[in-house]
């Protein structure tokens, strides 16, 4: 058992890149109902976390209780994971989020036109 199923009540920082900023995660515009982060601005930035796009990044916090790791995603469909209790999964770098309402947006970045970012 790793230690992310034992964590209660934890705020994950974390990072989500898009073309353009919104207010609030909303499950109609979502992949198979989830929410994918990555816990390393770099990877969303470098293009190498799987982001829709760097254009923009959220700055986000992510209310986490029971986490699954590897072995139940490996294992079982993300319904099934969520069907167990789950409200979350952390897979390296990645962290999936079952409900939008575990998700705050802190802020957002900008990607300028030098590649460097600001706040927006």
């Amino acid at each position: 058992m790793n230690w992310y199923k034992k964590a209660k009540n934890q705020i994950v920082q974390a990072y989500h890149g898009l073309p353009k900023p919104f207010d609030k995660f909303d499950p109609q515009f979502s992949d198979q109902g989830v929410f994918w982060f990555s816990d390393d601005i770099n990877e969303i930035k470098n293009e190498t976390s799987g982001a829709v796009s760097n254009k923009y990044i959220a700055h986000v916090e992510l209310f986490v209780n029971k986490t699954a790791g590897w072995e139940e995603y490996d294992n079982k469909y993300l319904q099934q994971i969520d069907d167990d209790g789950f409200d979350s999964i952390h897979i390296d770098h990645n962290w999936i989020i079952f409900d939008s309402n575990r998700i705050t947006i802190k802020n957002w970045y900008k990607k300028t036109e030098n590649g460097n970012y600001k706040l927006v």
